[in-house]
């Protein structure tokens, strides 16, 4: 069995450059530590390209920290030594705590040299003053005279968009020198509430002139809403920061799965149901494996990372970094392009395994069901379990779901995957979601 992807990194292995893996660690026991004391970089993971971040005219690294999983300063300072410069945060990560921790590094560090995004949720009927409040209170936490880009977070509507008390007070937030540029980000459907797509927002956004900095998801099997994107923020200078780089779960662990139901021998009637599929998922990773002499999953990462980096278009890629080892990992890849052997892998792994992605933001069979699943967001919960090692987040914002959850899904007659322009078994791999994010 392949140990995790996500290991953790001592202050020896690290200067000497080695990644050291951690055998036997399952699906549920991913370590994500940290060490109390942030090694200094090695010279070759450093960031090697800065791209112009649109009409914000700054220059930002193209590898970009997203800090959802941030919980160690010390993390936060060798990412910084490393030369990222952009780093993306928002009011909600760790109830604010994270917010607290950035300026807590942020103090000690020239400010100018930084850019800094942090997301606030504008919700219907909120008015000027509360939108000030909320960007006051992202202020205090992180200790900073300014925000670089406070983006709106993910807005489901184009309507929206056009909150007068949301451009109200950024403009008096800019007046006043403590915001710079205003953004939106966006993955697509969250709630099953609104047919709008990510591309039907994020270029209503564009024609709106008003956001400078947008964050949206672009991948190599996810690519045609973001191309699109792409390419009105370039004809409106728009800032692009993507998320969403990576869809490529971690198959290469499934085999686990597989075995713990068939040691259960009489495994759960749910389990037994879901085998069938895990096998077919399990089998389809070991033959790409075997085509393509891959050690791993980070093969194939690092072919996905290239795929996005590669795009001119494209100034930042916005990544999950939890520990050493991820920063090393995203570090080397800076500048990197895309050549003739990561075409053929990811070619390869969306013959292969291609069906048995949900693609993120699409949310088009969401329509369709008849419960009111909200389709998008479960799988992108399901992705960060599994493509990004975020079992604990998952888990927990999966309880934190109201309304229709996955469990609906066993005895439905698959409306989903009627709908689905790809293909996808959905209904099949939201019942697999249910098993693995569900609490207890």
């Amino acid at each position: 069995m392949r140990a995790s992807y996500c290991r953790d990194m001592s202050r020896r292995d690290f200067l000497g450059g080695s990644l050291v893996a951690l055998p036997g660690a399952g699906l549920l026991a991913r370590r994500e530590a940290y060490r109390a004391e942030s090694p200094p970089i090695a010279e070759n993971v450093k960031i090697k390209e800065y791209r112009t971040l649109g009409r914000t005219m700054f220059k930002v690294s193209d590898i970009a920290c997203g800090t959802g999983e941030l919980t160690e300063p010390s993390l936060l300072e060798a990412i910084l030594d490393a030369g990222v410069n952009y780093i993306d945060c928002s009011e909600g990560y760790g109830g604010g705590g994270t917010e607290r921790l950035i300026g807590s590094v942020f103090k000690r560090r020239d400010r100018r040299k930084i850019f800094m995004t942090t997301k606030i949720g504008v919700r219907t009927g909120d008015t000027r003053a509360r939108i000030l409040e909320k960007a006051n209170q992202c202020l205090a936490r992180l200790q900073s005279d300014y925000i670089d880009c406070v983006m709106m977070n993910c807005p489901t509507t184009r309507e929206q968009l056009y909150t007068a008390a949301y451009h109200e007070a950024i403009q008096e937030l800019k007046s006043q020198g403590k915001v710079r540029f205003s953004g939106l980000s966006n993955h697509g459907p969250q709630w099953n509430d609104v047919p709008e797509t990510m591309e039907q927002v994020c270029l209503a956004a564009a024609d709106d002139g008003r956001f400078d900095v947008m964050l949206f998801v672009y991948n190599f099997m996810a690519g045609e809403q973001g191309e699109k994107i792409l390419k009105a923020c370039k004809a409106k200078n728009i800032g692009a920061a993507l998320m969403k780089t990576n869809p490529v779960l971690n198959y290469m662990e499934v085999q686990e799965e597989v075995d713990k139901a068939q040691a259960e021998g009489k495994p759960a009637p749910s389990r037994a149901r879901l085998l069938p599929r895990l096998k077919e998922r399990a089998d389809a990773a070991e033959a790409f494996k075997k085509e393509y002499r891959l050690d791993g999953y980070d093969q194939v990462r690092d072919a996905a990372v290239r795929f996005v980096l590669s795009n001119p278009d494209v100034h930042t890629a916005c990544l999950t970094i939890k520990n050493y080892s991820d920063l090393e990992f995203y570090a080397r890849l800076s500048g990197a392009r895309f050549g003739p052997i990561e075409q053929r892998r990811l070619a390869a792994y969306e013959r292969s395994m291609g069906r048995l992605y949900c693609r993120h933001a699409c949310g088009q069979c969401e329509l369709h069901c008849p419960e009111g699943v909200p389709v998008n967001t479960i799988m992108r919960y399901n992705h960060y379990f599994q493509g990004q090692g975020r079992e604990k987040t998952a888990m927990v914002k999966y309880a934190s779901l109201t309304g229709s959850r996955a469990d609906r899904c066993r005895a439905c007659a698959g409306y989903c995957e009627k709908a689905c322009p790809y293909g996808v078994p959905v209904k099949g791999l939201l019942a697999q979601a249910h098993t693995r994010l569900k609490l207890g």
